[in-house]
């Protein structure tokens, strides 16, 4: 799949986080909220909605809210939606980053390298 397609099924979609109490969307909005404000962005969270409005100095340009696990941002301006959405794209990738193998793992992987005799120990196999 391109990836063009991938961002217009994540806005036409939204974006699925999965199963989320509504205590951990809460805590999903106003940490995004909070990084959309360090990537100067104005915005400001609804906790009685759960809904994140971004604004620049004369309009408010998108609206951010989770509805069943999927995170919307609804565009409510011609310009400046793009930012937001990469911006909230990066939060998401942040949050999110892969996980570093456990050690269960990576001792598979060790055990299964240590099979294979590829080196030249010194040795003379026949």
């Amino acid at each position: 799949m391109n990836i063009n397609d991938e961002i217009k099924r994540a806005i036409k979609h939204g974006i699925y986080l999965g199963e989320m109490s509504d205590e951990k969307e809460q805590v999903f909005l106003t940490g995004l909220n909070s990084f959309l404000i360090s990537k100067n962005n104005f915005c400001f969270l609804t906790e009685s909605t759960g809904t994140i409005v971004v604004s620049s100095v004369s309009e408010d340009l998108a609206e951010i809210f989770i509805h069943r696990g999927t995170l919307k941002i609804t565009p409510l301006a011609a310009e400046g939606y793009f930012k937001i959405f990469m911006d909230t794209l990066e939060f998401i990738s942040k949050k999110y980053e892969q996980e570093p193998v456990n050690a269960k793992d990576k001792a598979s992987d060790q055990s299964e390298t240590d099979d294979e005799s590829t080196e030249d120990d010194g040795e003379l196999w026949l």
